[in-house]
């Protein structure tokens, strides 16, 4: 079904098809919109946040503001003479002198074509449908601000040129979905791209401005054009129990690149984001300038005592570079024995002929549809998962070797046996940097178990699914993990380390929100029922004896906060630890921050800290993933991008993947395997 005779005449009016008269008329030549125009008609966006500021996405030439060009447009005779043509009779005007716009008004009033179409159904009324069919009847209309809008977004989130809105073949594509679409050149979707990235600033500001504490992560990286940039990456848990993760800078910073100067860099980024009181910890990798950033920071904040149990938490160090260099050390051993399988699968794919010899063998014996893997030697998750892959295809490499002459790199029977218990090895933390590395859910409650695992195996200990790791295990976790990973005496010390920490951070938490009761019970409004009479009445008949007043219910109701009531707080920590723990099904995810939500109300202050504490990433791993994306933003033919439209472009991708769901927790290891296809 078609859409309504008056929507239908509009569409056709924005596609500067010329009218019958006009198409008889040679002397009548039309005007096209410049490639940095855009529809006038479009001056709205459904993203602007003040209505008077300039709105974004819109050409920005001096605007038509009448009505009537709703229903004419220009053209131009061959003598230079400007007409206005209706766009639905096609009568045409002399342009008047001034833009008076009279004579066209009046014509509006009188246009046969219009009267007919205003008689008819102006607009449809339908129900929304669940299918995709373009023949369903939709109350749309098209809006080119909209477009440019959505369209700057993509732009952002796919890493695109700002030429590839001058694609001849894009623009044939947009102008057949629909005629209205108006081309936009390289210059407009620029600063379209500059207008959503300050919407989506003006965003995450507003989320930010509701949240009290914060965690941070940070990483350092150098482009293609020696500029060392620093990732600046926000964790909080938001009322509702949700965790979010949002890229706040992608920011040059200038030398010398010490400590102090990197700490400078991170400080003005939390201030012009107004979070630097915020921070409750920082998330950074094992480099020594980081230990300088992370103490600098301390500093500062406890000098504002802006820090839960004077900074005692403030420093975490990385997980994942943790395991990442216990494994290197690891690989070390048998460094011989990589770098035999690294060549041998760079011999097959050397040439056409012999990836054909190997995947003939493969079809032999049987070997399911796989490729071989090479990775790229910096990352040992890629090292791993192209050592497991090859340790499938042993047999067809033995018989490889049969055939080619040439290939001299073949593992002995012994390098297979060590080959294999390294694989098995290497399995256990490559899951185990796989689930600490996220960053859509919580990590500090999941890597205790996690590295508890890989120290007992570091200790010969028995591998496979143990009973611990299906309990949800409080501080009986703990202790049982510090049993195996220190000694006796260590052991103890160490929990009662830990349980007296947890306990002084509890303790500041029940005296914040103990503060803040008194406040509100202070200066809060009364307006409860006393006998038909609310107490708000009855304070203002006290306010005409005095100020200050207070009644010997409202004395009553701060003693009972300052006192009785945070006594009863004080036990919700020694609640929670004596009741029995969770034990879950295999396999299934336990939703730690959902469990919180659900017992808020018996926990009120314990639920508050919990959220803070699993909002903090045990790696940066987040952080780092921002560089993934800053490389193929500055690629080699672009290597002449400003830093700030660098910092733009990345942040706001990162923004608008989030807005649109398209945020998914990628393992950096399928970014580092070159894939060798068999044919």
């Amino acid at each position: 079904m078609s859409d309504s005779p008056l929507e239908s005449t509009e569409f056709e009016s924005s596609t500067n098809t010329p009218t019958m008269e006009s198409t008889q008329n040679p002397d009548v030549v039309f005007i096209t919109a410049d490639n940095e125009e855009v529809d006038a008609a479009a001056t709205t966006s459904v993203e602007h946040v003040n209505n008077e500021e300039p709105t974004p996405f819109t050409r920005r030439k001096r605007k038509k503001t009448s009505g009537v060009w709703e229903h004419f447009r220009m053209v131009k005779l061959h003598d230079g003479t400007d007409l206005c043509e209706c766009s639905h009779y096609g009568e045409k005007f002399k342009k008047m002198k001034y833009g008076t716009t009279t004579p066209l008004h009046r014509h509006i009033g009188d246009c046969p074509k219009l009267k007919v179409v205003n008689r008819g159904q102006l607009s449809l009324k339908v129900q929304p449908g669940k299918s995709d069919s373009s023949s369903m009847v939709r109350n749309w209309k098209f809006n080119n601000a909209k477009m440019r809008e959505v369209i700057s977004h993509m732009i952002m989130i796919h890493e695109l040129p700002f030429n590839f809105m001058e694609y001849g073949l894009f623009n044939v594509v947009m102008k057949e979905a629909n005629p209205g679409f108006n081309k936009i050149s390289r210059a407009s979707v620029k600063q379209d791209c500059i207008s959503s990235y300050e919407i989506g600033k003006k965003r995450v500001q507003k989320l930010l401005d509701s949240i009290k504490r914060v965690s941070i992560t940070t990483d350092m990286w150098t482009s293609n054009q020696n500029i060392h940039y620093m990732v600046v990456t926000c964790h909080f848990v938001d009322s509702d129990f949700k965790l979010h993760k949002r890229m706040l800078s992608f920011v040059d910073v200038p030398p010398s690149y010490s400590g102090v100067c990197i700490y400078d860099s991170l400080f003005m980024c939390l201030m012009e984001w107004n979070i630097e009181t915020k921070v409750v910890t920082l998330t950074v990798d094992n480099a020594k300038t980081n230990d300088v950033v992370a103490r600098k920071l301390i500093e500062n904040l406890n000098l504002q005592k802006q820090l839960d149990v004077g900074g005692k938490l403030f420093h975490v160090r990385c997980c994942a570079h943790i395991l990442n260099l216990l494994v290197q050390d690891g690989l070390g051993e048998i460094k011989d024995i990589i770098h035999n399988v690294r060549e041998s699968v760079k011999h097959v794919n050397a040439s056409p002929g012999r990836l054909h010899i190997f995947s003939e063998l493969a079809k032999q014996l049987s070997m399911t549809k796989k490729n071989l893997l090479l990775d790229v030697s910096t990352r040992w998750n890629a090292t791993y998962a192209m050592l497991s892959t090859a340790l499938e295809f042993k047999e067809v490499f033995v018989n490889y070797a049969d055939r080619e002459s040439t290939y001299t790199t073949l593992l002995s029977e012994e390098d297979w046996k060590k080959f294999e218990e390294v694989c098995s090895f290497l399995a256990l933390f490559n899951e185990a940097t796989k689930i600490i590395s996220g960053f859509e859910y919580p990590t500090s409650n999941l890597f205790l178990s996690e590295l508890f695992g890989i120290k007992e195996a570091l200790d010969a200990v028995v591998l496979g699914g143990s009973d611990y790791m299906e309990l949800w295990y409080k501080m009986k976790l703990l202790e049982f993990s510090f049993q195996t990973i220190y000694s006796h005496d260590e052991a103890s010390r160490e929990m009662q380390i830990v349980r007296c920490i947890l306990y002084e951070l509890y303790q500041e938490y029940v005296e914040a929100h103990k503060a803040a009761n008194v406040v509100s019970s202070t200066n809060g409004s009364q307006s409860v029922s006393i006998g038909g009479t609310s107490k708000s009445s009855v304070s203002s008949l006290f306010s005409q004896f005095g100020k200050g007043i207070k009644t010997g219910t409202a004395k009553y109701d701060q003693h009972i906060r300052s006192v009785d009531t945070f006594t009863f707080f004080n036990s919700e920590l020694d609640t929670y630890l004596e009741e029995g723990v969770l034990i879950g099904e295999p396999g299934v995810y336990f939703d730690a921050l959902g469990w919180w939500k659900e017992n808020n109300l018996k926990f009120n202050i314990l639920s508050k800290m919990a959220a803070d504490i699993l909002a903090i990433p045990v790696t940066n791993v987040a952080s780092e993933s921002a560089f993934s994306a800053g490389g193929r933003v500055i690629d080699p033919h672009r290597s002449s991008l400003g830093t700030k439209m660098v910092d733009m472009l990345v942040c706001g991708a990162d923004w608008y993947r989030q807005y649109y769901g398209l945020e998914k927790n990628k393992n950096k290891q399928n970014e580092d395997i070159i894939h060798v296809e068999l044919p």
